[in-house]
């Protein structure tokens, strides 16, 4: 039998045999929700934004989410994996398909996501890398619940290209092609500038040669 609650699905298994007499019925834990854990998600970003991730505590987070502390350290554990997990899952351009045919049109739309993110979160984005420099287990957080992911998809448009005969060998400018697109997309955004242009001519006057060409 389930049980629902809001957020959350309790689930009770029955069975025939007899519990010992004095013995405790086992503790079930709910099951969340996906909509309710995104809440726990976009509250964390809501208390960086509002206070800066050095002032965030997993405290601040249960209160504005109104969920116990203790919730979110078993799904979590730290401030830090909360935070980065936070700004993976949440990003408004998450889900948008790398694959469109051609390493052109792959990289494009590598490049438009990117700038749809940072333009969308450039606040949250600068704070959050700032607060990285000096907290290595945030660094290390951000890293595998963001940066390993997005390195790896531009690997994989790399990868294909090959297998289509785009490219006659993987180049040796695969390997830094997050770096560029990924650093020149804080710089835009530093600056100010908005919309995915500057980094679709990244994308054709740097990125492609280099592929073609190394």
């Amino acid at each position: 039998m389930s049980v629902s609650f809001p957020g959350v699905v309790v689930s009770e298994e029955s069975g025939d045999g007899a519990r010992p007499a004095g013995a405790r019925p086992p503790v079930r834990r709910p099951r969340l929700t996906p909509e309710r854990e995104d809440e726990f998600l976009s509250a964390a970003l809501a208390v960086v934004r509002e206070t800066g991730y050095e002032a965030l505590t997993m405290e601040g987070v249960a209160a504005r989410a109104q969920c116990s502390k203790a919730t979110l350290y078993r799904l979590y554990r730290t401030k830090q994996h909360l935070v980065a997990t936070a700004l993976s899952r949440t990003r408004p351009a998450r889900g948008l398909p790398l694959d469109t045919g051609s390493l052109r049109g792959d990289l494009l739309a590598a490049a438009r996501r990117a700038s749809s993110e940072f333009e969308d979160s450039t606040t949250l984005v600068w704070a959050v890398a700032h607060a990285s420099i000096e907290d290595r287990a945030l660094h290390d957080a951000l890293r595998l619940a963001f940066i390993d992911p997005e390195t790896a998809e531009l690997a994989a448009a790399v990868d294909r290209a090959v297998a289509r005969g785009e490219l006659s060998h993987r180049p040796a400018a695969a390997r830094q092609l997050s770096g560029l697109l990924f650093g020149a997309a804080l710089v835009h955004s530093l600056d100010g500038r908005t919309g995915p242009s500057g980094l679709e001519a990244l994308v054709e006057d740097v990125l492609l040669p280099a592929l073609l060409h190394s």
